[in-house]
């Protein structure tokens, strides 16, 4: 529908109006179904059930974060050791010496 007043068109606004109506439906009847959804409360057995996932959960976790963070601190100590005989590599000639990679140290 185009109707003009005052040279504007007011398609755009009623198209614009239909989506917030169309919106504003799905989160009315969204809200309505999840307010009428409500869980039962756990037996004992449940909740142990529940306790005993969440607790092999949680050891699983613990064990790849320690692995990661291992694996971390592996990647780092190499990395920092290959740049430290590379600055060694680089500055012992500066001075007339040779690196030593096995002592870590510049030699004459």
């Amino acid at each position: 529908m185009h109707v003009k007043i005052a040279n504007v068109t007011t398609t755009h606004s009623s198209s614009l109006l239909s989506c917030k109506l169309a919106l504003l439906t799905l989160l009315t009847i969204g809200t309505s179904l999840s307010f009428s959804s409500s869980a039962a409360p756990l037996t004992i057995v449940q909740q142990q059930a529940v306790n005993t996932h969440f607790s092999k959960l949680a050891q699983v976790q613990n064990t790849a974060e320690a692995q990661m963070t291992e694996q971390l601190q592996q990647d780092f100590n190499q990395q920092l050791t290959l740049h430290e005989h590379k600055l060694m590599k680089s500055i012992c000639p500066k001075y007339g010496m040779t690196f030593d990679a096995s002592t870590n140290a510049c030699l004459r």
